[in-house]
């Protein structure tokens, strides 16, 4: 591996909180890091714990078959990691008859770096800048299709893309498959199951191909009826990684004012856990919230890293509602 590959994979793992051995993409690892982190902006707050969820376009990178209960709703997200690092989605969705189709494009953008070769007088430990800059830059985009059935207490749905992975000038790519299903089984328990990132390795300029993160996941969600305006969404994941050969556990919990008919604005706070990250030191706790007007809402999670120190993320969200 040469110095800039090296450079370009240290500041990845650095910025994302991984073993330069994961980011190296190595026999037994997963590629595809935008594949692996939290997208969307609600979803965030609620680390991940979306497999069951229903009510925005962010349900595309979580599980298909969720997009099947919108009309028309849109979605981004932004988030500034540590060393510099960004990350990005968007989502939207839009139902022909009884179909719904859907989107969702998310990247990861790791910068540039300056090339340092290892000087060998002092033993490896310094080194001199060549003036060479390398970059770390994924990102994977998905078209979807979701339909109700059961008389719409069943919905299934599809989502067939792309990711592509671009470290120090070296590229892989490959497609990317998911599928899932939900089951509306009270008016306020549903139940859902998603395979995600199916799909050859990624594979291109590199001398060894890595493998697609996929996982199983399954999950419920319970949203209590609103009482005097106030309303309470519990959300619960497991997910069996194969590559980890893994099962994690996600949660989430929101709470707050929730918009009704003659109430146009809401206000919800949020608190997430994550085991996947916390056992990794990483701080396994997100915290944020929302407010809301009619059908736009505006997210913000809080995330601490531990010594790699807090990160933001803020997002927006469109519901054409009712």
């Amino acid at each position: 591996m040469n110095p800039a590959t090296r450079g370009g994979l240290a500041l990845l793992a650095l910025a994302l909180g991984v073993p330069l051995e994961l980011a190296a993409q190595g026999a037994g690892t997963a590629g595809a890091q935008v594949l692996q982190l939290p997208a969307g902006s609600r979803a965030a707050g609620l680390s991940g714990a979306y497999t069951a969820a229903d009510g925005d376009a962010d349900v595309v990178f979580y599980n298909p078959a969720g997009l099947a209960s919108l009309q028309l709703a849109a979605g981004a997200s932004y988030q500034r990691h540590v060393e510099s690092v960004r990350l990005g989605s968007g989502a939207g969705a839009l139902r022909l008859g009884g179909v719904v189709l859907g989107f969702g494009v998310a990247y990861l953008d790791a910068g540039d770096i300056t090339v340092v070769e290892p000087d060998a007088r002092f033993g490896g430990e310094r080194g001199t800048s060549t003036g060479r800059v390398a970059s770390a830059r994924e990102a994977a985009a998905r078209l979807a299709v979701a339909v109700p059935l059961v008389a719409r207490r069943m919905r299934v749905g599809a989502a067939a893309g792309f990711v592509s992975s671009e470290l120090d000038e070296v590229g892989r790519s490959a497609p990317v498959l998911d599928a899932g299903v939900q089951y509306l089984a009270t008016p306020f328990l549903t139940i859902g199951a998603a395979v995600l990132n199916l799909g050859p390795s990624l594979s291109g300029d590199a001398a060894a191909d890595a493998p697609l993160p996929t996982e199983i996941r399954t999950g419920v969600l319970v949203e209590l009826e609103p009482a005097a305006g106030l309303g309470v969404v519990a959300s619960l994941d497991l997910a069996h990684r194969f590559e980890e050969g893994a099962t994690i556990v996600a949660a989430g919990l929101e709470a707050g004012l929730v918009p009704g008919a003659a109430r146009p604005f809401g206000a919800v706070a949020r608190i997430g856990y994550d085991a996947g990250t916390g056992g990794d030191g990483l701080g396994p706790l997100r915290l944020g919230g929302s407010v809301s007007l009619r059908g736009i809402a505006v997210d913000y999670t809080y995330q601490s890293l531990d010594f790699f120190g807090a990160v933001h993320r803020i997002g927006v969200r469109w519901v054409r509602l009712p």
